[in-house]
């Protein structure tokens, strides 16, 4: 009897151990999202005014809300004219938007201050990250890590006049270094009494000075170099595919500027490479090439620029890409939240239709349909952009290595130093600057 009565104890204290560990486990919290009204505050400088800036409020926002109905999202519509000093404020005070539209350099600038997001935007967690245009994450990237998604890809091409390059002599695009300087030379027309060009062979953005920072970089990594050695963060501006870039920076100079007494080209209206400008070929984006609808695009052959395979074996085509998009800073109490917005947004459709306001080429190639294709020119750039995308991406200081860049190629391409303290200047200034920004002991 003893013994049933002890069985019967212990069998009434188990029955009442696991009602109220049931009880415990109906009362407890599920995860179904914020309890409490949550406020994003999204910065945007990349929109149309009236365009992008509608379909996002009026469209995006309230078909996110249908999901998340106790998320408020508001947008601050900044400018790049005070973007710098906006952002770097935010990032002083610790504190601002939870989502912020960078541009494309700034993931060295900002990388270590935004959110990690590869748990929530990775393969794994998210794999419509799979759709976007490599070149593109590499912008939005930071030590391994997605930090946001990339609004658009708007690569440098090779813009040439067919019709001006066959009446210098040219059937196609020159592939080497070699062959662009002859090209240059033959191309540029000088006019003899006024000392002027009257037709230029090949402008690197800038007509005038031909000396861009962008263009020189460009020249580097498509020979293979690198803007730092094995370590990570000490300069290669010592490197041979540095030393051959600039040297052929000056070379096409020179080809198109024996001197700096020749003038430049008249001042025209539109693009440089727009019939009656005078340029045969422009390395630049979509931007500054003629408009969509002129034409003029029927004598134009757009290329990836190839650099100098027969020097340099790493040499490959790209087209070297300015992606500019959102992030998550690290200060951000929402993180989740703001991750869940931007995966709406970039959406396939959305990406479409947030690229369609201004008209570029969207981060993610599945999005490369309607206007994309049915333009013969963008068709041609998004294909491009989606086999030669080379992300302009991963550059420490990236604005005080542009002032040093600037600044010492200015003095090279003008005669004022020689080639071999140009690129000491750059090596040990930028040094400098990695040294004093904690990134060199």
């Amino acid at each position: 009897m003893h013994i049933k009565k002890l069985s019967f104890i212990l069998l009434v204290l188990v029955t009442i151990f696991a009602l109220v560990g049931c009880s415990g486990a109906t009362e407890a919290p599920m995860d179904q999202g914020p309890t409490e009204p949550v406020t994003l505050t999204v910065y945007v400088v990349d929109y149309a005014a009236d365009a992008t800036d509608v379909w996002l409020e009026d469209e995006v926002v309230p078909a996110f809300q249908e999901m998340h109905p106790d998320v408020e999202i508001e947008f601050v519509w900044g400018s790049w004219g005070t973007f710098s000093e906006t952002v770097a404020g935010y990032f002083a005070a610790g504190e601002g938007p939870d989502i912020i539209n960078l541009g494309s350099e700034f993931n060295g600038l900002y990388g270590d201050q935004l959110a990690p997001l590869n748990d929530r935007l990775g393969p794994e967690a998210w794999p419509e990250i799979e759709n976007f245009i490599p070149g593109t994450l590499e912008n939005a990237s930071w030590d391994g890590e997605l930090r946001g998604l990339p609004i658009f890809s708007a690569p440098r091409y090779v813009f040439c006049r067919t019709d001006l390059m066959e009446a210098a002599g040219y059937d196609a695009q020159p592939t080497n270094f070699a062959d662009w300087v002859k090209f240059a030379e033959t191309a540029t027309v000088i006019d003899a009494d006024t000392n002027a060009l009257t037709q230029q062979g090949f402008v690197p953005v800038d007509a005038g000075t031909m000396a861009d920072f962008q263009w020189y970089l460009n020249t580097i990594w498509s020979l293979g170099g690198t803007l730092y050695k094995d370590d990570g963060i000490t300069p290669n501006f010592d490197s041979p595919e540095a030393d051959a870039a600039i040297q052929f920076n000056y070379d096409l100079k020179r080809a198109v500027y024996p001197d700096d007494t020749v003038g430049t080209l008249p001042e025209g209206t539109g693009s440089v490479i727009e019939e009656g400008n005078g340029a045969v070929c422009l390395w630049h984006s979509g931007w500054a090439a003629p408009a969509l609808d002129s034409e003029v695009w029927e004598k134009i052959d757009i290329q990836p620029f190839t650099g100098d395979l027969e020097n340099f074996s790493d040499s490959r085509p790209i087209v070297l890409s300015f992606v500019d998009w959102w992030a998550v800073p690290a200060y951000s109490p929402n993180v989740d939240m703001a991750a869940e917005f931007m995966k709406f947004v970039f959406s396939k459709d959305n990406n479409h239709k947030y690229n369609e306001t201004m008209n570029l080429i969207p981060a993610r190639s599945d999005a490369h349909t309607g206007y994309v294709v049915e333009n013969p020119v963008l068709q041609r750039e998004a294909e491009l952009a989606a086999e030669y995308s080379y992300g302009f991406a991963g550059i420490l200081e990236p604005t005080k290595l542009q002032d040093i860049l600037q600044r010492e190629l200015g003095a090279y391409l003008t005669d004022q130093q020689d080639k071999e303290t140009t690129l000491k200047n750059i090596q040990e200034q930028y040094t400098q600057v990695l040294v004093d920004a904690g990134y060199i002991e």
